[in-house]
């Protein structure tokens, strides 16, 4: 069972204050959550990877993938998932594959305005767990 925890008011985005840590310059909590919504909006209609989540429970992965990008973004949450080499073993992911994630999370960063800098980090620490998901490279 996932627990929402209430924190009151949400900030704000900062967006150009480079001094905020990146999580309040998005707009704490709520703004994260909207970036992480139009990411996997994208990824979940994505003809090449969409096939991936046909049968999964996106309201988990959304709410996952929001606490996975707020740890990272320097807000309060911290992600309690399943490791992500155990998460994504059964579904054989390959070097392409994750490549598209990647390409959908950039072009998505820049259409919602996700200050450069700011994209800039949040695809270098995806970039960082190919790793735990890619089991090859396509052939």
């Amino acid at each position: 069972m996932i627990v929402q925890l209430r924190r009151g008011p949400e900030p704000a985005p900062r967006r150009d204050d480079m001094t905020a840590p990146d999580f309040e310059r998005l707009g704490g909590e709520a703004g994260v959550r909207a970036v992480v919504d139009a990411v996997l909006d994208r990824v979940f209609a994505d003809a090449i990877i969409g096939f991936y989540f046909d049968r999964a429970p996106k309201a988990r992965i959304r709410e996952l993938e929001a606490r996975f990008a707020m740890a990272h973004l320097g807000g309060p949450d911290t992600y309690d998932g399943r490791p992500l080499d155990v998460a994504h073993a059964p579904h054989r992911i390959f070097d392409g594959h994750f490549a598209r994630r990647i390409a959908i999370l950039r072009e998505t960063l820049v259409e919602v305005a996700v200050p450069a800098d700011v994209a800039a980090r949040w695809v270098a620490h995806a970039e960082a767990q190919r790793a735990h998901i890619v089991v090859a490279a396509c052939r």
